[in-house]
């Protein structure tokens, strides 16, 4: 039977000590978090680890653990009072199941273009059509809205948008111009 164990990585290493032990025959998983950063001014995605620092190690008891200790990335195994902490593989299920629901939510998201006709749902201006420009920090997009026959600029979370249909994005895109 498998045992899993808990690692303890060096700072920002995960991936590396993630990499070493798979050269060395052992199965680890790594529940990683997708974060949007603005980095250069552009929104990217990031995959950062659930939980900095620690790796989930699967080895079998014939495998020689001591070796861990000595790859590249790893400090050393949880423990507690000297004995190395096991993880129920159960654990493990429920953590991949949760990571792969994340991940699904994450590419149900709406990405929004240059141009896209949305719509504003809460707040004063809720109800009204505006115009995506650009991403405007994490988690806000600066939308352009008709005002009193000028446009205007807003900064708005993100959940305060939706897309509106392609038509509507039409007629939007032709006001605007106006």
């Amino acid at each position: 039977m498998d045992n899993w164990y808990l690692v303890y990585c060096k700072p920002r290493e995960e991936f590396r000590a993630q990499q070493h032990l798979a050269n060395l025959g052992f199965v680890s998983y790594l529940p990683l978090l997708t974060k949007g950063k603005i980095k250069a001014g552009q929104a990217i995605a990031v995959q950062e680890p659930l939980f900095p620092r620690y790796l989930f190690l699967q080895a079998t008891p014939e495998m020689n653990l001591a070796v861990v200790r000595n790859t590249r990335g790893v400090t050393d195994f949880v423990r507690f009072g000297g004995k190395i902490a096991t993880i129920p593989a159960s654990l493990i299920a429920q953590l991949t199941e949760q990571q792969i629901l994340l991940q699904q939510q994450e590419s149900d998201k709406q990405h929004y273009q240059p141009g896209e006709a949305i719509q504003i749902l809460q707040g004063p201006y809720q109800g009204l059509a505006a115009v995506y420009q650009m991403a405007d920090g994490a988690g806000r997009s600066l939308v352009l809205i008709q005002l009193l026959n000028n446009t205007v600029p807003l900064s708005l979370q993100n959940d305060e948008l939706e897309k509106l249909t392609a038509k509507d994005t039409i007629s939007m895109q032709r006001r605007y111009d106006n």
